[in-house]
């Protein structure tokens, strides 16, 4: 993943920052290691650990890995941007119910060192939202959809940080598809 960012990072002159996923697999301080030698200054950082059968890290697990993520940056004097993501919200049949657990994650994420975090999952739930807004002290981070969300009613419910994620490329094909239909035989 770091080789294939190098090149666009090297070919932008705005910060970027990777979605790491869970890590690879990799210690943090290789992770970071290897982010800052391809120029990338930001990273967001997942609870599902894909390589592991889709598992979930506990809280304390996944809050540590984020604190060996922040010790690793500020060793090496990068003040890299740590997104810790939490999936609990798209993993449970009813996401209210497992707000509280959540949120403890969250709180946790941020005393590891998480300079924001990302409820992923609840975009549509002002409630859910708001609770997480309201529950933090650093940015919250929430996908949004290009053509369907309004960024008021994000900054609104609190929300400090965008991330399109697949929803983008979800707006351009429904766009694509509206353009091509006068094509199709």
């Amino acid at each position: 993943m770091l080789a294939a960012v190098g090149p666009i990072i090297a070919a932008v002159d705005v910060p970027v920052s990777v979605d790491l996923e869970a890590g690879y697999g990799q210690k943090p301080a290789d992770l970071v290691a290897g982010l800052i030698e391809v120029g990338g200054v930001g990273l967001n950082i997942e609870d599902t650990v894909h390589s592991d059968g889709g598992r979930v890290r506990g809280t304390d697990e996944h809050a540590n890995y984020v604190a060996g993520l922040r010790t690793a940056a500020d060793d090496a004097g990068v003040p890299v941007w740590v997104n810790g993501r939490t999936d609990l919200f798209m993993h449970a049949k009813d996401p209210s119910d497992v707000l509280d657990e959540a949120i403890e994650r969250l709180r946790a994420l941020v005393e590891a060192g998480a300079d924001s975090v990302y409820p992923v999952g609840i975009q549509d739930d002002d409630g859910l939202l708001t609770a997480v807004t309201g529950a933090v002290s650093v940015p919250v981070n929430s996908t949004a959809h290009p053509v369907r969300h309004d960024l008021d009613r994000f900054r609104r419910l609190g929300v400090r940080r965008i991330t399109y994620g697949p929803l983008l490329q979800l707006a351009m094909t429904d766009t694509m598809k509206d353009m091509l239909k006068p094509w199709a035989p």
